[in-house]
């Protein structure tokens, strides 16, 4: 089994909602899925609650009770653990990064933002955890070019000294009007934009929490396939057109 803490000294960069698509878009790539809610708003038990059906498992767990969780979902089978964690108490997401196979830190593009991250990441390294940034929110391509704030913040985070996913999220209300009914953006539009950006993003981080998954059609490892990828930066690959 796997751990995957969402991280971010911020509040309002996204995590909860990255971690409920990520939840479902590895349910769907047949990972057996638990959220461990360990912030104290618990906005993903909320989601949950608003949910009807199948998918991924949510469960508010106490920060000290997360390891004991975590052994026992291994027990029963659970292929990935999503720790979904509060934006302050250093002692509780230190459980968190504890656990972690990888510390997924979100960030939007503005500067207090990256500010904030800078601590989480220092958090994780701290425990030698492996680290990995993601952008969220960011803004639209215009005329085929990202905004100048996306490029300056992939260079602040790279300065951190951790690496930034090539897929980032752009600021879209399908994420917004998924997890308000209990749903995802995929489920929502399964061949809209923020779809393609879930799939993406899922596709690299389960390559680095397992063995890299074969490319889907129409895939290279520096192109994912439907994917509105960032050009900000050397790493970040010229994508579809702005939408």
């Amino acid at each position: 089994m796997k751990t995957l803490a969402i991280l971010s000294r911020k509040g309002g960069t996204g995590k909860t909602t990255l971690a409920l698509h990520l939840a479902v878009a590895a349910g769907g790539s047949g990972r057996a899925t638990l959220v461990a809610d360990i912030d104290r708003q618990h906005s993903a038990m909320e989601w949950r609650r608003q949910r009807s059906g199948d998918g991924p498992m949510v469960e508010a767990v106490k920060p000290g009770a997360l390891f004991t969780r975590q052994q026992d979902a291994a027990r029963e089978g659970i292929d990935l653990m999503i720790v979904d964690t509060g934006p302050s108490i250093e002692e509780e997401v230190e459980q968190a990064v504890r656990c972690a196979d990888l510390c997924l830190v979100v960030a939007r593009p503005n500067f207090f933002d990256i500010r904030a991250v800078a601590e989480s990441a220092a958090l994780a390294a701290r425990f030698h955890r492996p680290t990995l940034f993601v952008l969220n929110q960011a803004p639209p391509r215009r005329g085929g070019f990202e905004a100048p704030v996306v490029g300056q913040a992939v260079r602040a985070l790279k300065a951190l000294g951790a690496p930034v996913a090539p897929i980032g999220l752009r600021a879209r209300v399908a994420y917004q009007y998924g997890v308000s009914a209990g749903l995802t953006a995929q489920e929502l539009e399964g061949d809209g934009s923020a779809a393609h950006e879930i799939a993406a993003l899922w596709r690299y981080i389960s390559g680095e929490l397992w063995t890299s998954p074969p490319p889907a059609q129409g895939e290279t490892p520096w192109r994912p396939a439907g994917a509105p990828a960032f050009a900000a930066a050397p790493t970040f690959q010229p994508g579809s057109p702005p939408s």
